[in-house]
């Protein structure tokens, strides 16, 4: 059952095996499993629960309802703007669909270089498979490609750079084009519609629009949640649940934030370190005739020829399209004043693409004074000119496709107009703010590893030194893996949970 929180007009005290902090990829995973084994469950999401019929398709109304601080949580110091889901399933319900397995030498190094036993590739497998299965997840088809996609395949193919189209976790997808703001037509097969549907069918109690406070303990041992409810019938009112399990599934933000609001234990100061934010810096390409970019599947195509799959100490880069509605569009194209309108003017010309880096950059998470996330984050030397040989190459890409000009992601109006003059790209650096950042897919703060003093969690998700008490989502990521996570957080949430149920006597008595 969904609880209508509007409907609570006094404190709520619930008992279960299992209640998971978060509703996204992670947390749903973990639920449905766990429901599904037998055990009592109880899922808590910050978010509210929207269906299809509320996913209006206009950007005023959904960044608000969808996404954390409607989309625009910025790090401290105005390095990266970050957008996250904030609803019941998390960011899946505003994903692009993209589901792509970590390049295979990643997994492995983290088994053989970091010790991290049953983490490699070939152990993750059956984890991988059985969710692609659940989200009924194929490769895209040649007719699915738009012309936003076309455009940067076809300059690709030009100058020879591996390109591939990718897998998504959609059924019959009708081509709308506003993926990011919840599908309307119920074609996604996200979190939301899959994993927690089943988890309710099973008697999983769905708790939205209620914020987890803090983490209860006992003896070493996590014994339940605190919470406050956000909308109800009649004034504040709160949420205890007593559990035998508790898993942390709030994200790379979000779950550093309840553990150290908690007051939970930090020996070696591991909670929210080694933050990895994925970033992207976002290119347009202006092409005589219409694109269109908005129309049709955003992310078919992705160029990895500069992603070195077999060295994962390597940074990279991906060159992926995107789709971008007007009122993103406008916050991120250049220039000021007349500049910035005429780029606004072309919008139906526009081809848009992203570098997406593999960074090795990493950042922290920390609160402030009001108990909400404090994100730092600088790209380090490397990453930055990795950054800029990122743009240099997705020009590249754009002038072999046609285009008659490129647009750059900085501050001022940084426009290239034939391919191999860079004087507008090279007179420049990466610094903060400069090109703009973006990112979608924070990991890593909360790491696993078997090492203690260099991670939070051990290999199965567990805390080192709180019983009980699990983290299942990205910021378990000992690296960043350099594709979209949402696969890879549902396959180590398989992973997690498959664990706990297996060992049911220890947890559950």
């Amino acid at each position: 059952m969904i609880l209508d929180s509007t409907t609570v007009d006094r404190d709520v005290d619930l008992a279960v095996d299992v209640c998971v902090a978060g509703s996204g990829a992670g947390g749903a995973v973990v639920a449905w499993e766990l429901a599904n084994a037998g055990r009592s469950v109880v899922v808590v999401e910050e978010g509210a629960y929207h269906s299809s019929r509320d996913f209006s398709q206009r950007e005023d109304e959904m960044y608000s309802r969808l996404y954390q601080e409607a989309g625009v949580r910025v790090a401290t110091d105005s390095t990266v703007l970050i957008s996250q889901g904030r609803a019941l399933g998390g960011s899946t319900v505003t994903s692009f669909c993209v589901c792509a397995r970590p390049p295979r030498a990643i997994l492995d190094s983290w088994r053989d270089t970091l010790a991290i036993p049953g983490v490699g590739a070939f152990e993750m497998s059956p984890h991988f498979e059985r969710i692609e299965q659940e989200l009924q997840v194929v490769e895209l088809t040649a007719e699915q490609v738009n012309q936003n996609n076309r455009i940067v395949q076809a300059g690709a193919e030009r100058l020879g750079f591996h390109h591939l189209r990718v897998a998504h976790n959609r059924v019959d997808c009708v081509g709308c084009g506003f993926c990011a703001l919840g599908c309307a037509y119920d074609r996604k097969t996200d979190a939301l519609t899959t994993h927690l549907r089943w988890a309710s069918q099973r008697g999983a109690i769905i708790v939205p629009d209620c914020q987890v406070e803090s983490i209860t303990i006992d003896n070493a041992r996590a014994v339940g949640v605190s919470g406050t409810f956000l909308r109800t019938a009649g004034g504040a009112a709160k949420l205890t649940v007593r559990a035998k399990v508790v898993v942390l599934a709030a994200g790379a933000l979000g779950s550093p934030q309840v553990w150290l609001r908690s007051r939970l234990p930090n020996a070696n100061q591991q909670v929210g370190r080694n933050l990895h934010l994925h970033p992207q810096a976002v290119v347009a390409g202006v092409f005589a005739d219409e694109v269109a970019s908005w129309r049709g599947i955003p992310q078919s195509v992705v160029v990895d020829e500069f992603l070195n799959p077999h060295d994962p100490a390597e940074g990279g880069f991906l060159l992926a399209p995107i789709t971008v509605h007007p009122v993103a569009l406008a916050s991120m194209l250049p220039g000021f004043g007349a500049d910035h309108r005429g780029l606004m003017e072309s919008y139906p010309r526009l081809s848009l693409a992203a570098v997406m880096l593999r960074d090795r950059s990493s950042g922290s998470v920390e609160l402030d004074s009001s108990g909400r996330p404090a994100v730092s984050y600088q790209l380090n030397d490397d990453d930055r000119a990795v950054l800029i040989e990122g743009l240099r190459r997705l020009a590249d890409v754009y002038f072999a496709a046609g285009a008659e000009r490129v647009v750059l992601p900085f501050t001022d109006l940084v426009e290239l107009t034939r391919r191999g003059d860079y004087r507008g790209l090279d007179e420049r650096s990466a610094r903060a703010n400069d090109p703009m950042l973006w990112s979608l897919h924070p990991q890593g703060s909360m790491r696993m590893g078997s090492n203690q003093k260099r991670s939070v969690v051990n290999p199965f998700g567990e805390a080192h030194d709180i019983r009980a008490l699990f983290v299942a989502d990205a910021s378990i990521f000992p690296t960043a893996i350099a594709v979209p996570p949402q696969l890879s957080v549902m396959a180590f949430a398989r992973r997690t949970a498959r664990y706990i149920a297996s060992n049911a006597r220890r947890y559950f008595g």
